[in-house]
């Protein structure tokens, strides 16, 4: 069987070196059939240059012998994300950045090593004022009503069953939990309220997410940031 693991957010080539040998040695006994998922921000599709560290970070990522997926979270360039060529992979669609690096796509589920995965991408920026659309901010971060349907749709497709969601941030009730524990301002998210739709409209064992920067479980719902945890 397939073995399958899961991190949190890696910003490009702020956080990438966490799949290297140091801090992910098991990697280097995977194969092509074994994968990785990052919970959002992977922040390696973006315009470049022949020398950018994208690029590199890219081609460091291929030589890797294990296949890297990821949602989609706010800090990524939404645009080229919808460029991506597409296939039918894993029982549904992705977005092919290499060889083996693919975009798990915002309402689809996915079977990998027998198990059902929902991944649902996108959050709002908190400091998108500070931002500029179109080159360090996109509209496209918010998952739209078209990503909500074909979310709704798979699910009904699945008899609203799955083994694991995937998203970047947590459904809104989770969101204000940990609002109040940061005494953070109050982040009106609609991915948040969408994300609580999915959460009690089909039956799944376990919720993982990025994008809070934390590692801390409530329950169901499990965040990532550094840590690297195996699910199969």
């Amino acid at each position: 069987m397939s073995q399958l693991y899961i991190t949190g957010d890696t910003h490009g080539e702020m956080s990438m070196m966490r799949l290297g040998k140091k801090t992910f040695p098991q990697g280097e006994a995977l194969t092509r059939d074994d994968c990785i998922i990052i919970t959002g921000d992977f922040g390696l599709v973006w315009p470049e240059v022949e020398s950018s560290p994208e690029r590199w970070w890219r081609n460091w990522l291929r030589e890797k012998p294990f296949t890297v997926l990821f949602v989609d979270g706010n800090h990524e360039n939404h645009d080229m994300l919808q460029r991506l060529p597409r296939e039918e992979k894993f029982g549904g669609i992705v977005g092919v950045v290499d060889e083996n690096i693919f975009h798990l796509r915002r309402g689809e589920i996915y079977e990998i090593g027998e198990k059902k995965i929902l991944t649902f991408g996108g959050a709002e920026s908190y400091d998108k004022e500070r931002r500029c659309e179109g080159i360090s901010w996109w509209k496209d971060e918010v998952p739209s009503y078209a990503d909500m349907d074909n979310c709704l749709d798979n699910l009904e497709r699945h008899d609203h069953k799955v083994d694991y969601i995937i998203a970047h941030t947590c459904p809104n009730f989770q969101s204000k939990i940990l609002q109040a524990k940061m005494s953070s301002r109050d982040i009106q998210d609609p991915t948040c309220r969408m994300l609580e739709h999915i959460y009690t409209s089909c039956e799944f064992s376990d919720f993982y997410c990025g994008h809070w920067h934390i590692d801390e479980d409530y329950g169901k719902i499990h965040f990532l940031y550094e840590r690297i945890l195996k699910l199969i």
